[in-house]
């Protein structure tokens, strides 16, 4: 007989209260919350998330939907429904929805959507931050989901390649211990100098609050799988070096809805070495998600201007952490 542990149990039950939240959401079309209005923001993580909720009617009603409505000819998710605001981050939302269809076995969809992702695939194997700019920077942000969506696809050379370019911007590292870069530019190198103001849309300082804490998690989440996939240890133990910073900052992180994909890394991480450290981290990280949802079922963003389509969005992607973070805890069950 399988016991579960208590923090399983606690993420298990928020995870499912937030699949009610998103359900109540979806619209008799498929499409979720008002895209019309608020771009990709409600639906892009919700293929996902309804994948890992088992909902397979409403996920595939919702793919239908994207196929319709938003999926080109060349494999992009464009157009009014897409809207404007991640011209700065065009693969992450791509991605997110290519690893949604996969695992709802709408391959229709990942297979036209992998088709375009790969395009901006740059020769550093990092994934570009803009569509059309060649130029453009590449992150780990981006380059680690669009890594995860090589993952599941199959396409794994091309995972290896982004694996590659997160060992480039690691070794390009001054100082990890203290402070984590995560743009890179191709013959620039790690983009360490910016305006103090930009501070956080570069890096992560351990003495500073409101970083984007999830660029480490993220990183170490596709490395854990990676290291899955190709049984190369090396990657698991990179997708850690990212995460050390997380053992550093301020507790304030975990007052944040960045926090999430730290739990995801972390939780992920233990899963394939049995790092109690790791897991260590993976269950404040868990207590801390179950502590911020609400009494609706759904979560909402830190701080600022919150609406219906950022809860769903937040809602969305938690459900996902909150279910790959079971996942990588029960690995050691």
């Amino acid at each position: 007989m399988v016991v579960q542990s208590s923090i399983t149990s606690k993420l298990m039950d928020a995870r499912d209260r937030g699949v009610q939240y998103v359900l109540a959401h979806q619209r008799a079309d498929g499409a979720i919350g008002n895209p019309e209005k608020d771009g990709l923001g409600p639906y892009y993580k919700a293929l996902w998330a309804l994948a890992a909720a088992g909902r397979a009617e409403e996920g595939n009603r919702l793919a239908t939907w994207v196929a319709h409505n938003v999926l080109t000819e060349e494999g992009d998710f464009a157009g009014e429904m897409r809207g404007k605001f991640f011209d700065y981050s065009h693969a992450y939302p791509n991605a997110w929805m290519i690893v949604g269809a996969q695992k709802m076995g709408r391959f229709d969809v990942a297979r036209k959507g992998m088709e375009f992702l790969l395009t901006l695939q740059h020769e550093t194997g990092g994934f570009r931050i803009q569509r059309d700019n060649l130029d453009a920077p590449q992150d780990l942000l981006n380059s680690s989901q669009a890594g995860n969506a090589c993952l599941f696809t199959g396409h794994l050379a091309e995972a290896k390649t982004v694996g590659r370019f997160l060992r480039t911007m690691w070794d390009a590292q001054p100082t990890p211990e203290s402070e984590l870069f995560f743009v890179y530019k191709a013959g620039q190198g790690l983009r360490i100098d910016f305006p103090a103001d930009r501070q956080r849309m570069h890096s992560i300082r351990v003495d500073t609050p409101k970083q984007m804490y999830f660029n480490m998690g993220i990183a170490a989440a596709f490395l854990a799988r990676l290291t899955m996939a190709t049984g190369d240890g090396s990657w698991v133990g990179l997708g850690r070096n990212y995460l050390q910073i997380g053992l550093n900052v301020l507790d304030e992180m975990y007052e944040t809805a960045q926090v999430g994909k730290v739990g995801w890394g972390s939780a992920l991480v233990y899963g394939a070495t049995g790092d109690e450290k790791m897991l260590r981290l993976a269950e404040r990280v868990g207590e801390a998600l179950v502590a911020q949802q609400t009494d609706t079922g759904g979560w909402d963003n830190t701080g600022g201007y919150v609406n219906d389509a950022i809860r769903i969005e937040v809602t969305c992607e938690f459900i996902v952490l909150l279910d790959e973070m079971i996942a990588g805890i029960g690995a050691r069950a």
